[in-house]
């Protein structure tokens, strides 16, 4: 596990003695393809140090997640998420994007397993970015409904367990965060119903 662990951080390593050695000639394009190694390794790592730790004996010394700043709460029968990024365009998604979110869904919402039972229910996701004008439809919710699934908040993401809906707002002296709340459907439709 330690020789794995070391050629990942030996392969960052020489990705970011490159960009650091050679700045003058550096583009975007690169420090894009840097930031995405990035991302991968620490993934990695983290993955592989997560499957040790669950054979540790202590405790206090467990990984239980992959970013702290991640939170989910109940109130008032409504589980409410916060992400502190936002959620990847379409074209933009990659693998360790989805499963970086969709991990942190699901690792900080595992205590509210069965919270919801088999019942119908509404997940809202609002999109929250410093930029003025972006096209809410672009966005790629899918890692955060996977994340409720795998934690057990949803059944499954089929129609007879859940539907959504998806606002983007913008505010310029906040960073860019995406929050979640997921409600019982039948408040949500009757409401829907009252208004028709």
């Amino acid at each position: 596990m330690q020789k794995e662990i070391l050629e990942e951080l030996h392969e960052l390593q020489d990705a970011t003695e490159f960009i650091i050695n050679n700045e003058e000639f550096v583009e975007n394009k690169h420090i894009e393809n840097y930031l995405r190694s990035l991302e991968r390794i620490r993934y990695n790592i983290f993955n592989k140090i997560k499957l040790q730790s669950k054979y540790q004996v202590d405790e206090n010394e467990k990984i239980n997640y992959l970013n702290n700043r991640y939170k989910a709460e109940v109130k008032n029968e409504i589980l409410k998420i916060y992400i502190p990024e936002v959620i990847p365009k379409y074209k933009n998604v990659n693998n360790y994007a989805y499963k970086n979110i969709m991990l942190n869904v699901m690792e900080q919402t595992k205590q509210y397993k069965d919270l919801f039972n088999s019942e119908l229910v509404f997940v809202f996701i609002k999109i929250s970015e410093q930029q003025k004008n972006f096209d809410i439809d672009n966005k790629f919710v899918k890692p955060i409904i996977d994340g409720l699934v795998l934690s057990k908040v949803i059944k499954d993401d089929n129609i007879n367990n859940m539907f959504y809906g998806v606002l983007g707002t913008t505010d310029i002296n906040k960073s860019p965060h995406t929050e979640v709340c997921v409600v019982r459907g039948e408040k949500v439709l009757s409401c829907i119903q009252n208004m028709l």
